[in-house]
């Protein structure tokens, strides 16, 4: 029998150990007996019952951070504050929402900005202002780091826009420099700055024959792309198929590309190459470091080398990509 339940959850801040607590309200049409939370800076998700309508779950929080709601299989993500925070819930036809938040300002930053960055994905031409000056509205918070690390994978290759880069993390607080994507941030653009040249030839990487083997180049190409990715990702998919409907975007440009899929299933990436039709060269990582020597996290990444590896230039997308082999 479906039954109706208010349920509260409010995220109570110890500041003086770095402590927080959730506690959730829900509107349910079914009876709800849990509530689970992560975060980008737990090892581990946290659950509680609920009790007199409310779960109570604390967490070592020392900055604002992003979060995942779970209630049964359904998911709420968000980014919160520190302090005493309502975070109010619809879970109804099965389907689980944010109705409203109080005493979280970052929350409706987040949302405002995850619509921003989808509507310039879908036409660039209303240009990157908006993430810079997100930037700079969040310096000295936590949530800084999330439009931060948009900027670094748009200006990678800029070394005006990376020294910023390098400034505005330096100045941070120590709340923030512990924070798990700042860490991200700062190896992937230390690789960006500090490494020219990545010699293939020293790692041993998996082939759809389940063998180790080094990367083969075809040698009279003038260029190599090596495209970063891995089967759950919607992007790098989405790309594929682009690279499908247009055979010769690489070899027109007189470069080959290579594909370094970070599964680990071989069963299920070799099974995506097969049914996808992939027709270009595709390795699994296995067990080589070779996307943490260059400290890739984001995915797709694509990187150009020359003919004795140097690293030319390192991309989001393909349309970046052809664009940098053109000139």
């Amino acid at each position: 029998m479906k039954k109706t339940c208010y349920i509260l959850l409010v995220l109570i801040s110890n500041l003086t150990f770095g402590q927080s607590e959730f506690c959730i309200h829900i509107k349910s049409d079914v009876t709800v007996d849990s509530v689970s939370v992560s975060g980008m800076n737990l090892s581990n998700r946290l659950t509680s019952e609920f009790k007199n309508g409310i779960a109570r779950i604390k967490t070592p929080s020392k900055s604002s951070d992003q979060y995942s709601i779970y209630i049964e299989d359904k998911i709420v993500n968000g980014w919160f504050n520190t302090g005493e925070i309502n975070i109010y819930l619809d879970y109804k036809k099965n389907e689980l929402s944010i109705t409203k938040t109080k005493n979280t300002p970052v929350y409706q930053k987040h949302k405002t900005y995850v619509k921003a960055y989808k509507d310039y994905l879908n036409d660039k031409s209303s240009g990157t202002d908006f993430i810079k000056n997100a930037i700079l509205e969040n310096d000295q918070d936590a949530f800084v780091l999330f439009p931060l690390n948009h900027w670094l994978k748009l200006y990678q290759n800029d070394k005006k826009e990376l020294n910023f880069i390098k400034a505005f993390l330096e100045k941070q607080p120590k709340a923030i420099k512990e924070h798990l994507i700042y860490e991200m941030v700062e190896n992937r653009l230390k690789k960006l700055t500090e490494i020219n040249k990545i010699e293939l030839n020293d790692y041993l990487l998996i082939d759809l024959n389940g063998l180790e083997k080094q990367i083969k180049k075809e040698k009279n190409n003038t260029f190599t792309v090596l495209d970063f990715w891995f089967t759950a990702c919607p992007p790098c998919i989405k790309e594929h198929k682009e690279i499908l409907a247009n055979p010769n975007i690489f070899s027109d440009l007189n470069a080959e590309l290579i594909g370094i899929s970070t599964d680990k299933e071989q069963g299920k990436w070799a099974k995506y190459l097969e049914k996808k039709n992939i027709n270009w060269k595709n390795y699994r990582i296995g067990t080589t470091n070779l996307a943490k020597d260059l400290a890739i996290w984001s995915y797709p990444t694509y990187i150009i080398l020359d003919k004795e590896n140097n690293i030319l230039g390192s991309y989001s997308n393909i349309g970046d990509t052809v664009n940098a082999l053109k000139k």
